[in-house]
């Protein structure tokens, strides 16, 4: 049995407080154009695969800046959960009342890959829950037909793939690496495909 598309959701914070970890390397302004780029490659890459691509946000900013590259949005205020938590059931809420499946992925994945998300979708599409893991234990992407408690923060993989027994898991290092601090970002740009992450830095000192 075929599911249809899921719902893929990309929570966004703020991006005038997002990316903290990164100080002193970067600056307030840099850490947001940073943000904003990483955000928009992510939702380019997911749009690749024909996925229905949506922003999660609180933040008017964010909204806008999302509208403005053509894509909704869904208010975190659906859920009475705050943070990544309520983000994620928010998603998870509305696509259950559109009878899809959803995949909540995170924004900050450099590396990511048009065969990563296609990896992701292909369990959902198939009726299989799906999990990958961050390289630190976090939880990287999740999807499912069903309710999920979701619980974000330090060790979450673990926590997740308790609700989701079930789950394919996808280890892959496009999903696997995320940017949240300097060690991350000097481990990034070593990689394949983080070269255009030195590229927009070049261009961001260029401009400070």
């Amino acid at each position: 049995m075929r599911f249809q598309t899921p719902l893929l959701a990309i929570p966004v914070k703020p991006f005038g407080v997002a990316k903290q970890r990164l100080h002193p390397r970067l600056d307030a302004p840099s850490r947001s154009r940073l943000g904003r780029e990483v955000a928009r490659r992510t939702a380019l890459v997911a749009s690749a695969t024909g996925a229905t691509v949506v922003f999660v946000t609180g933040d008017s900013g964010v909204r806008r800046w999302a509208e403005s590259y053509g894509y909704p949005t869904l208010a975190e205020s659906r859920s009475n959960r705050s943070g990544l938590d309520g983000a994620a059931s928010a998603v998870r809420d509305h696509a259950m009342e559109l009878g899809r499946p959803w995949l909540v992925l995170h924004a900050d994945l450099p590396l990511i890959s048009v065969n990563d998300i296609s990896a992701l979708l292909e369990p959902l599409t198939s009726g299989r829950p799906v999990i990958a893991p961050s390289y630190d234990g976090g939880t990287a992407a999740l999807g499912g037909h069903r309710f999920v408690e979701f619980a974000y923060g330090s060790g979450s993989y673990r926590r997740h793939l308790r609700e989701v027994p079930n789950a394919a898991v996808i280890v892959r290092p496009g999903l696997a690496h995320d940017l949240d601090t300097v060690a991350d970002l000097d481990e990034i740009v070593t990689r394949p495909g983080g070269q255009w992450i030195n590229q927009l830095l070049a261009t961001i000192d260029s401009c400070s």
